[in-house]
């Protein structure tokens, strides 16, 4: 491995670790692999059939991969965008009958025949992906059920065309593809070459591969930039399509017919050569290369196994189990690097080795928590180090029942990381975890439930599509008598008791899908609490929770510690640690650096000890002339969401919206940029009337939109850092769908280093990055659009006080460059700092308006106004 150094904010050099074992070289560990088994069967079947070392099995090949790699092209962009097409065995069928009685109607070799019958074979297959990618991306039907009708609709279609009869077609111009030759490469090797280097042109270097990737990455955070998911779904539905016909004019140019019952279970052997390319089932992920590994896998076993004097059974057998061994295979050398694995089941292997963490150490470690003798929960010298990134180096942490003990550093310290080895997320790579000074092996979150720990982590991990109860109940389900059947009365009368307590009147039935964020994070509290757990980590619980609710959280929390619960509490708000915490613990670039009752401590000391300087007013701006005004809003109203909102917004004025989660606040700001409708009101821009249909209409106008839920709808995490910035401007960076990939890149680390991003490269995956900076990441990228209103919900949730002072000073030099900001924020002290004019909602109403220069603002007057008292 290389290093190189970067400097920090305080101008400290910081070394990454750059393994030459990176992201991009895990793609081609897997094509490696791939490779490698390609010439395994070819060297197996070889010796078992001494013929298949022969020009003819390697034109037989050809033919045989031909279907599955044109096809396979089209269909990885389907799969990317988290779909799959099960009708592409049935559209080659359609396709080929549609072509071949357009030849028919015309003599022998006509090239008219000929050229309309390659037209209606690959009209025929756009007409099916159209319909698919309509009834997918418009109307919202499962790909899987709709692909499934289609699968049947085009069969059936086929049959009723030409019955059970083939259809012959003698039209060598039309099946010059399958049986000629251009030059001195066969015509298929041709088409093969042209549709692999498109898709891969398509995929790589231009913009309709990266909206796919952002498609399937976060169709959310994609239709915010601009990108029209639905109409890109029925765009790859379409170009997939295409491929069938492709696939289609081969598959007739091989039997010079078109058979009706062609292409039979070959969306199975397509979506395997995809899936076998490394391209993920959950979107977002894939390659050509790797589908062009996969087909050329897949038609070397069909092709093998064919020449192989055995039963038809076992010739199943045979290919299935092969195609389960090459799936494990690609897997298990993909998912991770090889020296982060090596490493890995090192540590593993030495724990197992340590006489103290025996099966005898666990049960007796169990028998203190069955018999809630436990005291004190451990963890010593913890160590964690993922590739380029030492997270963790020899932590300490001591957690006492009854207590509470705040955990605290900026985001990148290593906090959630700590936490998720003690959730059986991660495994340590050296330090122990002890309970009562008996260490135990926590190597799944079962293990660490059965030791009485929950962790509620700041991202929620809630199931969208089950009920509330269900979800509080999840992994713990209660059962009747006959230990069998869920008992869902108990079940439902339990949690709404637990919600009871903290004054949640919801409806246990409902989905939590249902719910805003705020809801969902206090269903996620009540679910730990529920838990009888004896140590629990709360992750920033209050960063979507109103200021009653967070009362409401404490005195739950002051509860749980007089029963003799531990709570581990991460936050970044320094006025609720000081609240509620006993002792406090500070991490800072993987290390410990202190820990000490809250007694001993102050705010600024906290604040040294977890940035390495002094902090002063982070919110500290000088409130400037505001300017013309730029947008004004009418009595915008949206039934039953807001009423009659009236506001004026200037040049260089920050003005703030302040009031409790449900008041309306986000959801008027989604009207304004078009991601939601409103049913009555005006918006005006620079004192013209206008009509936003949409965010990329909005973008176009010049307002930005920083929306709550960073990782919800911010961000693709899948994504690198340089793509996710420059995905709103992606159009101005292509000429006609190209990608400018040195203008895309330039762009992008202008960004980077204008908002001291910290990240190792723009080609980082942005899902690796600290909360901060994701953060950072999103502003930038709306900052590139050179908008003159910017919209912030809630910009510094969730992350630390360092990288929430950088915001602020990048909030302050928006204003001095006359841009006009919007905030929305739940913390009263920021909306304080911050704006130089709230408005606070109440219900859906305006209950205040507050100018900083005319009114001493408290946070005892926001909340006062808030709660709806005049």
């Amino acid at each position: 491995m290389r290093p190189y150094k970067k400097r920090n904010r305080n101008g400290v050099s910081i070394v990454f670790k750059r393994f030459k074992i990176n992201d991009i070289d895990a793609q081609k560990k897997k094509y490696m692999v791939l490779s490698a088994f390609i010439v395994l069967m070819m060297i197996v079947f070889s010796i078992i059939s001494p013929t298949f070392l022969s020009v003819q099995t390697f034109m037989n090949l050809i033919m045989q991969s031909a279907s599955l790699l044109i096809i396979g092209i089209g269909m990885t962009f389907v799969i990317i965008t988290a779909n799959t097409d099960l009708s592409v065995g049935s559209q080659v069928a359609l396709c080929g009958v549609a072509g071949a009685m357009a030849v028919s109607s015309f003599p022998d070799n006509s090239i008219v025949g000929a050229l309309v019958g390659i037209m209606a074979t690959i009209l025929t297959g756009s007409a099916v992906g159209l319909f698919n990618g309509f009834m997918v991306g418009v109307c919202g039907v499962n790909s899987f059920i709709t692909t499934l009708a289609s699968m049947t609709l085009a069969r059936g279609l086929t049959l009723v065309i030409c019955g059970d009869a083939r259809v012959a077609v003698n039209n060598t111009i039309y099946n010059y593809m399958a049986q000629g030759k251009i030059g001195m490469f066969p015509g298929v090797v041709v088409l093969l070459a042209a549709v692999v280097v498109l898709g891969y042109v398509l995929l790589n270097h231009m913009s309709f591969g990266r909206r796919t990737y952002a498609v399937g990455g976060n169709p959310t955070a994609a239709r915010i930039v601009g990108i029209n998911p639905a109409r890109h779904i029925i765009l790859v539905f379409a170009l997939n399509g295409v491929m069938c016909g492709l696939a289609a004019i081969v598959t007739v140019g091989r039997t010079l017919s078109a058979q009706p019952l062609a292409g039979l279970n070959l969306e199975f052997e397509i979506i395997t050569a995809v899936v076998l390319g490394g391209t993920s089932l959950m979107g977002g992920i894939g390659t050509i290369t790797g589908t062009l590994l996969g087909a050329v896998l897949m038609g070397t076993i069909s092709t093998g196994l064919g020449m192989v004097n055995v039963p038809v059974f076992f010739n199943y057998l045979l290919k299935g189990i092969l195609i389960l061994l090459a799936v494990y295979s690609d897997i298990s050398t993909a998912e991770k690097d090889k020296r982060k694995l090596a490493k890995t089941l090192k540590a593993q292997k030495r724990l197992e080795k340590t006489p103290l963490e025996s099966s005898d150490n666990w049960a007796a470690a169990m028998q203190r928590v069955k018999n809630d003798e436990h005291k004190v929960l451990e963890l010593s010298g913890i160590s964690k180090e993922f590739p380029g990134v030492k997270a963790l180096e020899n932590v300490s942490l001591k957690i006492k029942r009854g207590t509470v003990h705040a955990l605290v550093g900026e985001n990148g310290a290593g906090k959630s990381t700590l936490m998720k080895i003690l959730a059986g997320v991660y495994m340590r790579d050296e330090g122990a975890i002890l309970v009562d000074g008996i260490p135990v092996d926590i190597k799944s979150p079962m293990d660490s439930q059965k030791l009485g720990i929950s962790v509620i982590y700041q991202e929620l991990e809630l199931v969208p599509e089950l009920s509330v109860y269900s979800n509080i109940f999840l992994g713990k389900e209660k059962t009747g008598k006959n230990g069998i059947l869920f008992d869902t009365k108990k079940m439902k009368k339990e949690a709404e008791n637990l919600l009871h307590k903290f004054g949640l009147d919801i409806n246990v039935n409902a989905k939590t899908n249902k719910f805003t964020v705020g809801q969902r994070q206090m269903i996620e509290i009540v679910k730990a609490v529920g838990s009888n757990s004896f140590v629990i980590v709360m992750d920033e619980p209050t960063s979507s929770i109103t200021n009653a609710d967070k009362e409401k959280l404490f005195d739950t929390i002051r509860e749980l510690k007089k029963q003799g619960v531990a709570i581990i509490y991460i936050s970044h708000r320094m006025q609720e640690i000081f609240e509620i915490a006993d002792e406090v613990t500070v991490l800072r670039d993987g290390k410990h650096i202190m820990t000490a009752p809250l007694n001993e401590v102050n705010e600024a000391d906290l604040v040294k000890h977890m940035v390495g300087r002094e902090l002063n007013n982070i919110y500290g701006r000088s409130h400037l002339e505001p300017g013309k005004t730029v947008l004004e809003v009418r009595n915008l109203t949206k039934r039953g969401v807001f009423e009659n909102i009236s506001f004026t917004l200037h040049e260089s004025e920050v003005l703030g919206f302040s009031g409790l989660i449900g008041a309306g606040r986000s959801e008027i700001m989604r009207c304004i940029f078009g991601l939601d409708k409103y049913d009555e009101g005006e918006i005006f821009l620079y004192g013209q009337k206008v009509k936003i249909k949409n965010p990329k209409d909005a973008a176009r106008k010049g307002i930005a939109f920083v929306t709550e839920d960073r990782r919800g709808e911010g961000i693709v995490p899948l994504m690198s850092v340089g793509a996710n910035i420059t995905m709103p401007i992606l159009t101005q960076l292509c000429t006609a769908g190209w990608i400018r990939e040195k203008e895309d890149a330039k762009t992008a680390q202008e960004y980077v280093e204008r908002l001291q991003i910290k990240t190792p490269s723009i080609k980082q995956s942005i899902g690796n990055l600290s909360g901060g900076n994701q953060q950072k990441c999103c502003i930038a990228k709306w900052l590139a659009t050179h908008p003159r209103i910017i919209i912030l919900d809630e910009p510094t949730k969730g992350i630390d006080i360092g990288a929430k002072e950088e915001i602020h000073k990048i909030v302050d030099q928006l204003v001095r460059e006359k841009y006009a900001v919007i905030m929305i924020s739940s913390e009263l002290p920021e909306i304080i700092g911050a704006c130089d004019n709230i408005i606070v909602m109440y219900e859906g109403k305006i209950s205040g308006e507050f100018n900083a220069d005319k009114t001493v603002i408290t946070q005892e007057l926001l909340m006062t106004s808030a709660a709806g008292v005049n």
